[in-house]
């Protein structure tokens, strides 16, 4: 895919597949965003970040490598992650490594538009010499955890569904080293509130297990 770039660059589009990337740059547009590059390459993407774009919408599977390879060179670019890996170590990885965001293919305009909301918050913050909790809050899109929950430990167990696959209370609870109960808590809150679903999971004999799924956006 031949990349091209339009000066001065406003967001770039990292993405292997034309058709894909063309509905991310339509999206965009029609949000009041300028495209300054699509890449769809590695190689392709490192020229492009020589013109300083200040958004980056980065797929991971590339032709000739992987995009968290691009993440050192990303410090201080708001950059969002649009891929179909679901794995945890990945998303762990990406989120460490910098990355704002983190998209799930597929997933709705709904949540797409929310990650540029939060962008464009981020811009507005430049105009601010110094920020409140509460602005940092509604930057990260953090919401008031529910009574009796540790905020920390809710965002470990959001961060673990990001994977993408549903997780039962014995799973969650033993990947975050929890009790049993502990996390089921935290589920059935979250489901309560409308962040995830709960849907059976069949195997063996007897009733079957409920596994946790976030809920699309």
């Amino acid at each position: 895919m031949d990349g091209f770039l339009v000066k001065p660059a406003r967001a770039l589009i990292v993405e292997d597949d034309r058709r894909v990337a063309a509905l991310h740059r339509a999206f965009l547009e029609e949000e009041g965003l300028r495209v300054g590059g699509i890449a769809g390459t590695l190689r392709e993407a490192w020229a492009f970040l020589e013109e300083n774009p200040d958004l980056v919408l980065l797929d991971l599977y590339l032709p000739d490598g992987h995009g968290l390879e691009l993440l050192p060179a990303l410090e201080g670019v708001y950059t969002v992650v649009i891929t179909a890996a679901r794995d945890v170590p990945t998303v762990e990885r990406a989120l460490l490594g910098g990355a704002m965001d983190y998209l799930v293919k597929p997933f709705g305009r709904s949540r797409l538009r929310e990650a540029l909301a939060r962008f464009r918050a981020f811009q507005n913050l430049k105009a601010k010499k110094e920020v409140s909790q509460a602005d940092v809050d509604r930057l990260l899109g953090r919401r008031q955890a529910p009574k009796g929950l540790d905020p920390l430990t809710l965002g470990r167990v959001l961060a673990l569904l990001q994977g993408g696959k549903p997780l039962t209370a014995e799973e969650v609870a033993e990947a975050l080293g929890l009790s049993r109960v502990t996390a089921w808590r935290y589920l059935e809150a979250l489901r309560r509130e409308g962040r995830v679903r709960a849907e059976p999971r069949y195997g063996g004999t007897g009733r079957p297990s409920r596994a946790y799924r976030l809920e699309p956006h």
